[in-house]
C-alpha cells in the first residue's frame, strides 16, 4: 500500500465552520519566545512558521498570545495583542504563513494564576484568592475586572480578524486564567462566576459571546479546553456559537502542556471519541498521537476531525510533505525528550530541538551548495560525526566518514536502552539511512590512523569521537563487583540484588529506573546536591523521579566517597555520618571524558579541522547535532 493510501484521512480536505483547510494535520499553539521584548512580530517569528506552512501542515494555531499586557503576559518575549499597533506585524506573519497554503489562527491567552509578578509587575491574577506555583497569592478578579476582560478578548479577536487570521482559539487550559475559572478546585467564588457548572463557564461563554459579536457569525472561533473537564462544558461552549473544540491535557507531573516520553501513545483519543458522541463540531486533538499510523486510524474511526502535531513538526516542518510524498523513512524523529520547552523557559535564544539544530533558526541554518565540492572525512559516527556528514553531503561533498565500532550511533547506542528512550534508536536509524541516501561512503571496524589520514589526504576532517566512561578516584573502584552503566544497559554484565549506583545525573537515574523496575533493590548516590542536576527538561526530572520514588530507590545525595569493599560502599552522608551501604553490584554513572587525543595530530595534517560533540566536552544530543550540523553548513 502506498503511503498516498495509507495516510487517506490525514491527507483528506476538511472544514472549521466556513474555514477550509487543505489536510486534517493542524500545528498546535507552542510557546517559543522568538519574538521582540516588545511583543511584536520579527524576523525568527515569520522564518519559524513560514517553515511549518512551506512544510506542508494544514492549520497552524499561532502561539499564546497575550490579550491584556503586561498583567496578562505568561512569559518575556511573548506575542502581544492588545493594541492595533500589533496588526501590522501580525498582518506580515499571516501573509507568510499563507504564501504556502496553510491556514492560520491565532491563540488567545491570559496567564491567570500562572503569572509571575517579577515579568507582569502585577500580582497574578485568578478566579479566587489562592497561591500560585511561584508561591505569590494571586487577586481574585471583581465582575469589573472580569467585564474589562471580556472586552479585551473580543478586541484582540477583532485584530486577529484584521490582521488576516483565517480564524481564533480561545486558550481555556493548562492552568491559566479560564481554565481556572472552569475549575472547581481553583473557583470557589460565590457569586455568579462559581459554584455551578453555568456560573464557573460564565466567564468563557461572555468572552465567546463577546467575540462573536466583534467578528461576526462566519468567523472560525473555538477554545482549547482540559480532558478533564471538556465533556462537562462542551455543550455549553458549542451553544456560544464556537466552530470546533481543541482537547488539551495536564499531565499528572510536570508542566501540564507537555507530556512526558514514558505518556503512552494518544492518551487522549479516548476522550476525542466520547466527546463526539455529545457535540457535533469538529474535534481537534493532540498530545503525542504516534507513530503517524495512530493519527491515521483515528481519523478513519472517526475519534476526532483533526490530528495535531506539536513537537513533531518542531523536528521534522516538513513531515506533513513527507507523509503525503510517501517518504516516511526521511521524518527527522521527535524524540520526546522536551528540550524544546526547556529551551524556551531557560534558554535566551528560545525554542530549540535536540534533532533539529534549525528550528528559530531557519534563515542562519539553510543547507545551500558549497561554492566547491571537498573531499571530507568524518571521524566518529555518533550523532555528531553523521549530523556533520548528513548536511556536509547536502552540500555537495564527497563524505567519508569513518567508525571504529561495527555499529553506529555511538553514545544512543546505549541511550536508547533505558525504560521510555526507544526514540533514541529512531534516531540512528533515521541518521544511518540519510547518509546512505546522500551517498556517504561508511568505513565502519576501522581505526583511523596517521597513515590513513596521510593515504586520504582529505581537504577537512570533522572530529567526532566521542567520549568514553569517567573512571573516579576511589580505593577499591577496580573490584569484580564494580561495573559500568553501559554494560548494565547492553545486559553484558551480571547484577546482583542489592545495588548501589555512584552519580545522580540522567545515566545514573536511567539506571537505576532500569534495575528498581526489575525488582532490584536499589541505592542512587551522588555527590551532588541533589538529582538529575544537569540540564534535563523539567517534564523528564519530575516523570523520572516520580517513578524511582514511587519504586522505593533510596537516594543519597552531598555524599563522600571513602572507598568500596567486597560487598559495600563506605561514604560519608551529608550529615557527616560514615556508612556502609550493601551492595552485590556497584555501577558507575559518573560521567564521561572526551576522546580528543587525535585533535593535535589532525591539525598537523589537515588544514581545516572541526571538533564536535562530546569529544569537546561531553554533553547532550542537543549539542552533539547542533554541532555536526554547524560544521556541515561551515565546510
Amino acid at each position: 500500500m502506498s503511503s498516498t493510501l495509507q495516510f487517506v484521512k490525514l491527507l483528506e480536505p476538511g472544514k472549521i465552520g466556513q474555514m477550509a483547510v487543505r489536510n486534517r494535520m493542524v500545528m498546535p499553539p507552542m510557546a517559543t519566545r522568538l519574538h521582540s521584548e516588545e511583543g511584536y512580530v520579527n524576523q525568527r517569528t515569520k522564518d519559524y512558521y513560514e517553515a511549518r506552512s512551506k512544510g506542508g501542515i494544514g492549520l497552524i494555531i499561532v502561539e499564546a498570545t497575550t490579550i491584556d499586557s503586561p498583567e496578562g503576559k505568561g512569559f518575556n518575549n511573548q506575542l502581544i495583542i492588545d493594541d492595533d499597533k500589533f496588526i501590522p506585524g501580525m498582518r506580515e506573519l499571516t501573509e507568510v504563513i499563507h504564501r504556502h497554503g496553510a491556514k492560520t489562527a491565532l491563540q488567545l491567552h491570559h496567564i491567570g494564576p500562572q503569572g509571575n509578578s517579577t515579568i507582569t509587575k502585577h500580582q497574578p491574577v485568578a478566579p479566587s484568592p489562592i497561591a500560585t506555583r511561584g508561591g505569590e497569592m494571586a487577586r481574585p478578579l471583581t465582575e469589573a475586572d472580569i467585564a474589562r476582560l471580556v472586552t479585551c478578548y473580543a478586541l484582540a479577536a477583532g485584530r486577529a480578524k484584521k490582521a488576516g487570521f483565517d480564524g481564533v482559539e480561545v486558550h481555556s487550559a493548562h492552568g491559566y486564567l479560564l481554565a481556572a475559572f472552569l475549575h472547581p478546585a481553583i473557583n470557589f467564588r460565590q457569586d455568579r462566576y462559581g459554584g455551578s457548572t453555568e456560573n464557573r463557564a460564565r466567564f468563557l461563554i461572555e468572552i465567546l459571546k463577546a467575540i462573536r459579536q466583534e467578528v461576526g457569525r462566519e468567523y472560525p472561533l473555538w477554545c482549547r479546553i482540559n480532558s478533564e473537564v471538556i465533556i462537562e462544558y462542551s455543550r455549553i461552549i458549542e451553544e456560544a456559537g464556537v466552530n470546533a473544540l481543541h482537547i488539551s491535557a495536564p499531565t499528572s507531573r510536570g508542566d501540564p502542556a507537555i507530556p512526558p516520553a514514558g505518556e503512552r501513545p494518544g492518551p487522549l483519543l479516548s476522550v476525542a471519541e466520547a466527546l463526539k458522541m455529545v457535540v457535533s463540531v469538529p474535534i481537534i486533538v493532540s498530545h503525542r498521537i504516534e507513530p503517524i499510523q495512530l493519527a491515521e486510524s483515528a481519523l478513519r474511526d472517526g475519534k476526532a476531525d483533526f490530528i495535531a502535531f506539536g513537537r513533531a513538526v518542531l523536528a521534522d516542518p516538513e513531515l506533513p510533505n513527507k507523509v503525503a510524498s510517501g517518504r516516511l523513512e526521511d521524518v527527522k524523529p521527535c524524540l520526546r525528550c522536551n528540550a524544546c520547552f526547556q529551551g524556551m523557559a531557560t534558554r535566551p535564544e528560545g525554542i530549540h530541538c535536540s534533532v533539529n539544530p534549525a528550528l528559530s533558526r531557519e534563515r542562519e541554518y539553510n543547507i545551500t551548495k558549497a561554492p566547491r565540492s571537498k573531499k571530507v572525512i568524518i571521524i566518529g559516527g555518533g550523532p555528531a560525526g553523521m549530523e556533520a556528514a548528513r548536511v556536509a553531503s547536502m552540500r555537495g561533498h564527497r563524505v567519508k566518514l569513518y567508525e571504529k565500532d561495527k555499529k553506529l550511533g555511538g553514545q544512543l547506542l546505549l541511550a536508547q536502552l533505558p525504560r521510555y528512550k526507544q526514540t533514541i534508536g529512531d534516531l540512528v536509524h533515521y541518521l544511518s539511512g540519510q547518509m546512505d541516501k546522500q551517498g556517504v561512503e561508511l568505513h565502519r571496524a576501522t581505526e583511523v590512523t596517521d597513515d590513513l589520514i596521510t593515504k586520504e589526504a582529505p581537504d577537512a576532517v570533522v572530529l567526532a569521537t566521542g567520549a568514553s566512561p569517567f573512571i573516579p578516584d576511589i580505593p577499591g573502584i577496580k573490584r569484580d563487583n564494580v561495573v559500568l552503566a553501559g554494560d548494565v544497559l547492553t545486559g553484558s554484565v551480571k547484577v546482583g540484588d542489592r545495588v548501589v549506583i555512584i552519580g545522580g545525573e540522567l545515566v545514573g537515574c536511567e539506571v537505576g529506573d532500569l534495575l528498581a523496575y526489575a525488582g532490584k533493590e536499589v541505592t542512587l548516590t551522588t555527590l551532588e546536591s541533589d538529582l538529575l542536576t544537569f540540564d534535563v527538561s523539567a517534564v523528564t526530572r519530575e516523570s523520572l523521579l516520580y517513578r524511582l520514588h514511587s519504586m522505593g530507590v533510596v537516594i543519597l545525595t552531598g555524599v563522600q566517597y571513602k572507598k568500596i569493599t567486597g560487598d559495600s560502599v563506605i561514604l560519608v552522608d551529608k550529615e557527616g555520618k560514615e556508612q556502609a551501604i550493601k551492595a552485590d553490584t556497584i555501577v558507575l554513572a559518573a560521567g564521561t571524558r572526551p576522546n580528543s587525543e587525535l585533535a593535535l595530530l589532525l591539525k598537523k595534517r589537515v588544514s581545516e579541522v572541526y571538533s564536535v560533540g562530546d569529544c569537546v566536552t561531553p554533553r547532550k544530543i542537543l549539542d552533539a547535532m547542533n554541532e555536526g550540523y554547524r560544521a556541515g553548513l561551515s565546510l
